[in-house]
């Protein structure tokens, strides 16, 4: 049996019926660190899904940094109201304690939950024109609004963006596939803009 010559190791995985569930974060998702050596993923799930239904699930080892093994995971709950109860227990598996953690702040477990019809687009390839980028989403939905934030001095884009579509509906079937989307062969991240406040004046103010 060859070694692996990867440090980072899958150590199994479970996932439940939406093939997006372990895609990027979710506010279902949580980590978990310090798990003792001899935790199966079979254990793993048992413990955590007594609190809520779990949608995916995944232990991973990794020994880059101490040349020891650090057996970690991670559990997707379908309901994220779920997460705010377990990381206020403390969690006790196969005799060792382990650290919960959200994956994302609490702040923007909620952040698709509001309607706008403006959207945030992270990691576009600095090739990309204007009009690629119009075309590209149009294919969601009618465009009314779109921009590539650019360098001031340079007008180099800086890698990300905004569009406005005529609905916030189209928003929300885009993100109902999860937040990063193939463009033109790369992953670009995919998110509702937050509202300006009115105490935080900006340039412009798109409703």
């Amino acid at each position: 049996m060859l070694n692996n010559p990867s440090s980072h190791l899958h150590m199994g995985s479970r996932k439940g019926d939406n093939p997006h569930s372990g895609d990027g974060a979710s506010p279902g998702k949580i980590f978990i660190g310090g798990l003792a050596k001899d935790t199966t993923l079979d254990t793993f799930v048992k413990y955590f899904e007594k609190y809520g239904e779990i949608t995916d699930s995944v232990i991973m080892e990794d020994d880059r940094h101490t040349g020891r093994p650090r057996r970690f995971g991670f559990i997707t709950y379908a309901d994220p109201s779920v997460v705010d109860q377990v990381i206020q227990e403390d969690h006790v598996i196969n005799g060792k304690q382990v650290e919960i953690k959200r994956t994302i702040p609490k702040g923007a477990a909620l952040a698709n939950d509001f309607k706008t019809k403006k959207i945030f687009v992270g990691g576009i390839p600095t090739t990309v024109t204007e009009d690629e980028f119009r075309n590209f989403f149009s294919k969601y939905g009618k465009v009314v609004e779109h921009a590539i934030i650019r360098d001031n001095t340079t007008m180099r884009s800086r890698g990300f963006g905004f569009i406005v579509f005529d609905s916030d509906k189209v928003g929300d079937n885009l993100l109902a596939n999860g937040n990063m989307i193939d463009m033109e062969g790369t992953h670009v991240e995919i998110k509702k803009a937050q509202p300006k406040k009115a105490s935080n004046p900006g340039p412009r103010h798109e409703d």
